[in-house]
């Protein structure tokens, strides 16, 4: 561009001297004439000066211009650069596998119909910040039964977060004492990003502790990192579950649901998801219970890492319910108890949680509902069983008998024309029978009873 402006300058230049019309003439007399020269050299000389003076301004001018054309290109790639950097996530390529959408609903641990109760409690948990290699993480439960109360079974959960070495994303090496025993995890529940910065995993380990929980008292547990290098880890909170049997306790059907599911539609100032994940995609299926009316209540627990944000939502056939994430007892470890009975209904329930703009970790969901009696359903197993019982017992009567007078049971001998398979009516008789024990039995929950 600044070799295109020189050619026009210097056209324009040319062109204006050759039009340029002299003031006189020159004449022969040599005294005219050397006035005449001496005019013209100095009209020369001084339009020369002009348009040297002109074309330095000019030169002046644009090199400003230059100046000013090169600085606006500059602000307008750093905008352009900018604006790429800023630009709506939605209009980015997804990745392939994203943790933060909802792809983990919590796993049914337990479903029972007892005389009885539940007890949860997180002791004196708090948010431990990195515990290194070496450190211990503690907690202490105090457990107070009804007398008279067993426990059915105890277990104890171990929620951790952002698990790493350096910043890479790392699962944990952790031992646990509980008063003094060295259980191992029955289960490990995790999950992560699984893409970009901050892939870190979450998780919640449960361990099966019944056989140290004998009743009521105070119960400690020390966590201790014994991950090798320099590892961390943090605990959001330690709870401590009680399912127990009390002969002067309540008629209560429950369901126990653990895991983790991270979770996270964080979103910019115009409402554009920060990581792929919109709030109708971070929904977490917490619980389908099954139920049968009437019910006197229904109470349920709702244990939420890392929540303390009032727009997340808990769901309950439809219904929402905001604010379930109030940052109580701490804003680490959200735990929700609340009277459910008007929103459930007999058959089939949807318990849903929804993140709503914010980061979480739905870790566990417990439902109570406490009945007159025990659940029909199990009265009707029982009654089935008891039939079942006698139908066999009369069989194998009935077996004896045979076995003992052939000619009354109708059963012929080898030389007859007409064969039968030895015992075949008895075999048909009990796989009948034991097609419908079968057929009973799959209609319970393939669950812990």
């Amino acid at each position: 561009m600044t070799f295109q402006v020189g050619r026009v300058m210097q056209a324009g230049s040319i062109k204006r001297k050759g039009d340029r019309r002299l003031p006189c003439r020159i004449r022969k007399n040599p005294i005219i004439n050397a006035g005449c020269k001496a005019k013209i050299r100095h009209f020369d000389r001084t339009e020369k000066s002009r348009c040297k003076n002109r074309f330095g301004d000019r030169k002046k001018k644009l090199g400003k211009v230059g100046n000013i054309l090169s600085l606006t290109a500059g602000i307008c790639l750093l905008i352009t650069l900018f604006c790429g950097l800023a630009a709506p996530s939605a209009l980015a390529q997804s990745p392939e596998n994203n943790g933060y959408v909802g792809d983990k609903p919590l796993e049914l641990y337990s479903h029972d119909t007892v005389q009885g109760d539940l007890f949860y409690t997180i002791g004196n948990s708090y948010y431990s910040g990195k515990v290194y290699p070496g450190d211990v993480y503690s907690v202490i439960h105090n457990v107070n039964l009804p007398e008279g109360a067993t426990v059915k079974f105890a277990r104890l959960y171990v929620y951790w977060t952002w698990s790493a070495e350096g910043i890479t994303g790392k699962y944990p090496e952790m031992s646990l004492s509980f008063n003094g025993e060295s259980p191992e995890p029955e289960r490990e529940y995790s999950d992560r990003k699984g893409w970009g910065i901050y892939d870190y995993p979450t998780g919640t380990w449960a361990y099966d502790v019944s056989a140290y929980v004998p009743g009521s008292g105070t119960f400690s547990t020390e966590i201790e990192n014994t991950g090798s290098g320099i590892p961390y880890v943090c605990f959001d909170g330690v709870g401590l579950l009680i399912v127990y049997t009390d002969p002067n306790g309540k008629y209560m059907e429950y369901w126990i649901g653990e895991g983790a599911d991270e979770l996270n539609s964080q979103m910019d100032e115009n409402g554009n998801p920060l990581y792929y994940a919109s709030p109708n995609q971070t929904i977490c299926e917490m619980l389908r219970p099954t139920l049968q009316f009437p019910v006197r209540s229904a109470t349920l627990w709702t244990i939420i890492q890392s929540g303390n944000w009032e727009d997340n939502v808990l769901l309950i056939n439809g219904n929402e319910f905001p604010g379930i994430c109030n940052g109580k007892p701490y804003p680490d470890l959200d735990i929700d108890t609340r009277e459910v009975k008007d929103y459930l209904k007999s058959g089939e329930n949807s318990i849903l949680f929804q993140a709503v703009g914010d980061y979480v970790v739905p870790s566990g969901s417990f439902l109570v509902v406490e009945k007159d009696s025990l659940t029909e359903e199990a009265q009707e197993d029982s009654q089935e069983d008891s039939q079942e019982d006698s139908q066999t017992e009369d069989v194998q009567a009935s077996s004896e008998e045979n076995s003992e007078n052939p000619e009354a049971s109708g059963i012929e001998n080898p030389g007859d024309e007409t064969e039968s398979a030895p015992g075949f009516e008895l075999v048909s008789t009990l796989a009948f029978l034991a097609g419908g024990k079968l057929a009973a039995g799959h209609r319970k929950q393939n669950t812990r009873k």
